[in-house]
Protein backbone atom coordinates (compact mmCIF):
# COMPACT_ATOMS: atom_id res chain seq x y z
CA UNK A 1 0.00 0.00 0.00
CA UNK A 2 2.69 2.58 0.78
CA UNK A 3 4.54 1.64 -1.95
CA UNK A 4 1.79 2.01 -4.55
CA UNK A 5 1.21 5.69 -2.53
CA UNK A 6 4.67 6.45 -3.37
CA UNK A 7 4.92 5.65 -6.89
CA UNK A 8 0.93 7.77 -7.01
CA UNK A 9 3.28 10.74 -5.46
CA UNK A 10 6.20 10.32 -7.67
CA UNK A 11 4.11 10.41 -10.91
CA UNK A 12 1.84 12.93 -9.72
CA UNK A 13 5.48 15.21 -9.09
CA UNK A 14 6.38 14.29 -12.75
CA UNK A 15 3.39 15.38 -14.01
CA UNK A 16 3.44 18.65 -13.21
CA UNK A 17 7.07 18.97 -13.44
CA UNK A 18 6.35 18.61 -17.28
CA UNK A 19 3.66 20.78 -17.65
CA UNK A 20 5.80 23.35 -16.05
CA UNK A 21 8.61 22.35 -18.17
CA UNK A 22 6.76 22.45 -21.52
CA UNK A 23 5.62 26.27 -20.91
CA UNK A 24 9.01 27.03 -22.53
CA UNK A 25 10.23 23.32 -23.75
CA UNK A 26 8.59 23.48 -26.92
CA UNK A 27 8.70 26.66 -28.37
CA UNK A 28 12.44 27.01 -27.64
CA UNK A 29 13.78 23.99 -28.48
CA UNK A 30 12.13 23.86 -31.45
CA UNK A 31 13.14 27.56 -32.52
CA UNK A 32 17.13 25.97 -31.92
CA UNK A 33 17.02 23.85 -33.70
CA UNK A 34 15.12 25.53 -37.02
CA UNK A 35 17.30 28.74 -36.40
CA UNK A 36 21.15 26.34 -37.01
CA UNK A 37 22.15 25.64 -40.68
CA UNK A 38 24.15 22.58 -39.31
CA UNK A 39 22.50 19.27 -38.81
CA UNK A 40 25.35 18.15 -35.82
CA UNK A 41 24.85 21.87 -34.18
CA UNK A 42 21.56 21.62 -34.67
CA UNK A 43 20.76 18.78 -32.90
CA UNK A 44 23.82 19.61 -30.06
CA UNK A 45 21.59 23.48 -30.11
CA UNK A 46 18.36 21.33 -29.49
CA UNK A 47 19.41 18.84 -26.94
CA UNK A 48 21.23 21.94 -24.66
CA UNK A 49 17.66 23.98 -24.73
CA UNK A 50 15.99 20.83 -24.33
CA UNK A 51 17.74 19.92 -21.01
CA UNK A 52 18.27 23.80 -19.94
CA UNK A 53 13.92 24.01 -20.30
CA UNK A 54 13.80 20.80 -18.80
CA UNK A 55 15.37 21.62 -15.59
CA UNK A 56 13.18 23.47 -13.78
CA UNK A 57 10.16 20.92 -13.95
CA UNK A 58 12.70 17.98 -13.13
CA UNK A 59 13.84 20.29 -9.75
CA UNK A 60 10.12 20.71 -8.44
CA UNK A 61 9.45 17.23 -9.38
CA UNK A 62 12.38 15.70 -6.95
CA UNK A 63 11.47 18.16 -4.62
CA UNK A 64 8.02 16.98 -4.03
CA UNK A 65 8.40 13.84 -3.80
CA UNK A 66 11.19 14.02 -1.20
CA UNK A 67 8.85 16.26 0.56
CA UNK A 68 6.19 13.67 0.09
CA UNK A 69 8.59 10.76 1.54
CA UNK A 70 10.02 12.76 4.67
CA UNK A 71 6.33 14.40 5.05
CA UNK A 72 5.97 12.16 8.74
CA UNK A 73 9.40 13.42 9.37
CA UNK A 74 10.25 15.87 12.24
CA UNK A 75 10.67 18.37 12.42
CA UNK A 76 7.15 19.64 10.92
CA UNK A 77 7.61 23.07 10.73
CA UNK A 78 10.96 22.41 8.54
CA UNK A 79 8.54 20.25 6.54
CA UNK A 80 5.91 23.10 5.65
CA UNK A 81 8.81 25.52 4.93
CA UNK A 82 10.07 23.54 2.39
CA UNK A 83 6.57 22.88 1.03
CA UNK A 84 5.68 26.37 0.68
CA UNK A 85 8.82 27.23 -0.77
CA UNK A 86 8.79 24.50 -3.53
CA UNK A 87 4.97 25.76 -4.07
CA UNK A 88 6.51 29.53 -4.61
CA UNK A 89 8.78 28.21 -6.76
CA UNK A 90 6.41 26.05 -9.40
CA UNK A 91 3.83 29.02 -9.55
CA UNK A 92 7.15 31.59 -10.66
CA UNK A 93 9.28 29.51 -12.75
CA UNK A 94 6.85 29.86 -15.70
CA UNK A 95 7.27 33.89 -15.30
CA UNK A 96 11.14 34.23 -15.20
CA UNK A 97 11.97 31.36 -17.92
CA UNK A 98 12.25 32.38 -21.37
CA UNK A 99 9.78 32.71 -23.28
CA UNK A 100 8.58 32.83 -26.80
CA UNK A 101 8.82 36.72 -28.03
CA UNK A 102 5.75 37.59 -29.74
CA UNK A 103 8.06 39.62 -32.23
CA UNK A 104 9.67 37.39 -34.72
CA UNK A 105 13.62 38.65 -36.05
CA UNK A 106 14.43 38.00 -39.17
CA UNK A 107 18.26 36.84 -39.41
CA UNK A 108 19.45 39.89 -41.22
CA UNK A 109 21.95 37.86 -43.06
CA UNK A 110 19.41 35.97 -44.89
CA UNK A 111 18.12 39.07 -45.97
CA UNK A 112 18.95 41.38 -49.85
CA UNK A 113 16.76 44.51 -49.26
CA UNK A 114 17.91 47.31 -47.19
CA UNK A 115 19.65 50.90 -47.05
CA UNK A 116 23.07 51.32 -48.40
CA UNK A 117 24.32 53.14 -44.97
CA UNK A 118 27.66 54.49 -43.83
CA UNK A 119 28.64 53.50 -40.33
CA UNK A 120 30.50 55.80 -38.18
CA UNK A 121 33.82 53.14 -38.87
CA UNK A 122 33.38 54.58 -42.28
CA UNK A 123 32.20 51.25 -43.57
CA UNK A 124 29.01 51.15 -45.29
CA UNK A 125 26.34 48.03 -44.03
CA UNK A 126 23.42 46.89 -45.80
CA UNK A 127 20.40 48.22 -42.96
CA UNK A 128 17.30 46.39 -43.75
CA UNK A 129 15.33 47.53 -41.28
CA UNK A 130 15.15 51.53 -39.91
CA UNK A 131 13.46 51.34 -36.90
CA UNK A 132 15.92 48.94 -34.22
CA UNK A 133 19.08 50.99 -35.58
CA UNK A 134 21.41 48.59 -37.02
CA UNK A 135 20.22 45.44 -35.09
CA UNK A 136 18.28 42.27 -36.65
CA UNK A 137 15.72 43.02 -38.81
CA UNK A 138 11.76 42.41 -37.04
CA UNK A 139 8.69 41.50 -38.29
CA UNK A 140 7.30 44.71 -40.28
CA UNK A 141 10.65 45.39 -41.67
CA UNK A 142 9.36 45.43 -45.15
CA UNK A 143 6.91 48.45 -44.70
CA UNK A 144 9.07 50.38 -42.58
CA UNK A 145 11.99 50.49 -45.20
CA UNK A 146 9.60 51.71 -47.75
CA UNK A 147 8.05 54.29 -45.26
CA UNK A 148 11.58 55.39 -44.64
CA UNK A 149 12.19 56.32 -48.45
CA UNK A 150 8.94 57.38 -49.07
CA UNK A 151 9.48 60.41 -46.35
CA UNK A 152 12.86 60.53 -47.32
CA UNK A 153 11.66 61.69 -50.86
CA UNK A 154 8.99 63.78 -49.71
CA UNK A 155 11.22 65.96 -47.66
CA UNK A 156 13.57 66.84 -50.16
CA UNK A 157 16.25 66.89 -47.41
CA UNK A 158 18.45 63.69 -49.18
CA UNK A 159 18.74 62.75 -52.84
CA UNK A 160 17.60 58.95 -52.98
CA UNK A 161 18.27 56.37 -55.26
CA UNK A 162 15.97 53.41 -55.69
CA UNK A 163 17.46 50.25 -57.13
CA UNK A 164 15.57 47.02 -57.86
CA UNK A 165 17.66 44.01 -58.10
CA UNK A 166 17.11 39.93 -57.87
CA UNK A 167 19.03 36.79 -57.11
CA UNK A 168 21.38 35.43 -59.37
CA UNK A 169 22.19 38.91 -61.27
CA UNK A 170 25.81 39.53 -61.50
CA UNK A 171 25.02 43.02 -62.90
CA UNK A 172 23.57 43.47 -59.56
CA UNK A 173 26.35 42.07 -57.26
CA UNK A 174 28.67 44.18 -60.10
CA UNK A 175 26.30 47.46 -59.30
CA UNK A 176 27.19 47.04 -55.20
CA UNK A 177 30.50 47.76 -55.27
CA UNK A 178 29.38 51.02 -57.25
CA UNK A 179 26.57 51.91 -54.57
CA UNK A 180 28.95 51.97 -51.67
CA UNK A 181 31.14 53.97 -52.94
CA UNK A 182 28.61 56.55 -54.32
CA UNK A 183 27.27 56.91 -50.84
CA UNK A 184 30.83 56.87 -49.52
CA UNK A 185 32.09 59.96 -52.46
CA UNK A 186 28.62 61.50 -51.42
CA UNK A 187 29.65 61.83 -48.14
CA UNK A 188 33.48 62.93 -48.25
CA UNK A 189 32.58 65.70 -50.69
CA UNK A 190 29.55 67.05 -48.06
CA UNK A 191 32.41 66.76 -44.93
CA UNK A 192 35.37 68.41 -46.98
CA UNK A 193 33.05 71.67 -48.94
CA UNK A 194 32.64 74.69 -47.56
CA UNK A 195 29.02 77.05 -47.61
CA UNK A 196 30.76 79.13 -50.20
CA UNK A 197 31.97 76.13 -52.26
CA UNK A 198 28.07 74.82 -53.27
CA UNK A 199 28.05 75.04 -56.70
CA UNK A 200 25.17 73.21 -58.69
CA UNK A 201 22.22 71.59 -57.95
CA UNK A 202 21.10 71.96 -54.15
CA UNK A 203 20.39 68.41 -53.93
CA UNK A 204 23.57 67.75 -54.74
CA UNK A 205 24.58 68.95 -51.41
CA UNK A 206 22.74 67.14 -49.52
CA UNK A 207 23.14 63.16 -48.02
CA UNK A 208 22.69 60.76 -50.55
CA UNK A 209 20.63 57.64 -49.24
CA UNK A 210 20.30 54.30 -51.81
CA UNK A 211 17.61 51.71 -51.01
CA UNK A 212 17.77 48.48 -52.58
CA UNK A 213 15.08 46.22 -53.02
CA UNK A 214 15.30 42.53 -53.94
CA UNK A 215 12.45 40.66 -56.29
CA UNK A 216 12.31 37.49 -54.04
CA UNK A 217 11.29 40.32 -50.84
CA UNK A 218 9.49 42.69 -52.46
CA UNK A 219 7.35 41.11 -55.80
CA UNK A 220 4.67 43.09 -55.60
CA UNK A 221 6.35 46.16 -55.71
CA UNK A 222 8.33 45.27 -58.61
CA UNK A 223 5.07 44.69 -60.19
CA UNK A 224 3.39 47.75 -59.53
CA UNK A 225 6.84 49.53 -61.09
CA UNK A 226 6.72 47.39 -64.39
CA UNK A 227 10.46 46.36 -63.43
CA UNK A 228 11.62 43.45 -66.44
CA UNK A 229 15.22 43.74 -66.01
CA UNK A 230 17.71 44.29 -63.37
CA UNK A 231 19.16 46.23 -62.14
CA UNK A 232 16.86 49.27 -62.11
CA UNK A 233 17.61 52.26 -60.56
CA UNK A 234 15.41 55.03 -60.15
CA UNK A 235 17.44 58.62 -59.26
CA UNK A 236 14.87 60.95 -57.32
CA UNK A 237 15.48 64.83 -58.04
CA UNK A 238 13.63 67.83 -55.77
CA UNK A 239 10.05 66.67 -54.48
CA UNK A 240 7.74 67.26 -57.51
CA UNK A 241 10.27 66.02 -60.03
CA UNK A 242 9.88 63.08 -62.14
CA UNK A 243 12.46 60.24 -61.45
CA UNK A 244 15.43 59.18 -64.22
CA UNK A 245 14.86 55.74 -64.85
CA UNK A 246 17.88 54.13 -66.13
CA UNK A 247 18.26 50.25 -66.37
CA UNK A 248 21.00 48.52 -66.71
CA UNK A 249 24.35 48.52 -64.84
CA UNK A 250 26.31 51.72 -64.09
CA UNK A 251 29.68 53.11 -64.09
CA UNK A 252 31.03 55.56 -60.89
CA UNK A 253 31.33 58.13 -63.55
CA UNK A 254 27.82 57.05 -65.05
CA UNK A 255 26.28 57.05 -61.61
CA UNK A 256 27.69 60.52 -60.91
CA UNK A 257 25.91 62.08 -63.97
CA UNK A 258 22.78 61.00 -63.85
CA UNK A 259 22.54 61.97 -59.99
CA UNK A 260 23.45 65.31 -61.27
CA UNK A 261 20.98 65.08 -64.12
CA UNK A 262 18.19 63.64 -61.56
CA UNK A 263 19.32 66.60 -59.39
CA UNK A 264 18.57 69.33 -61.89
CA UNK A 265 15.38 68.11 -63.29
CA UNK A 266 12.54 70.53 -63.30
CA UNK A 267 9.86 70.21 -60.93
CA UNK A 268 6.22 69.36 -62.93
CA UNK A 269 2.89 71.91 -61.66
CA UNK A 270 0.47 70.12 -60.21
CA UNK A 271 -2.14 69.10 -62.32
CA UNK A 272 -5.26 71.29 -62.88
CA UNK A 273 -8.29 70.62 -61.75
CA UNK A 274 -11.21 70.44 -64.16
CA UNK A 275 -13.66 72.87 -63.11
CA UNK A 276 -16.97 70.96 -64.26
CA UNK A 277 -20.17 73.09 -65.04
CA UNK A 278 -23.62 72.10 -65.77
CA UNK A 279 -23.53 70.59 -68.38
CA UNK A 280 -20.14 68.87 -68.55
Amino acid sequence: MARSRRLTVLASAITVGALLSLHTSASTAAQAFANTASPVAAAMNYFAQLILVLTPGVAVSGGAYILAKRRDSPPKPMWVISAALLAMLALSAPLVLPGRSDTQVVEEIQLRSGEERLMPNGQVQLVSDPRPGNGPAEEGWQQALWTEMAQAIQSGEEQIVMVFSRPGCPWCEKLHPVLERAVKRRADALASAGVDDAEGPTLLHKPLRIFIYDASEFGPVMRRFGVEGFPTLYFFGEPGSRPTVVPGYLSDEDFDKVAKAAAEAPIEPPPRERKRGFFR
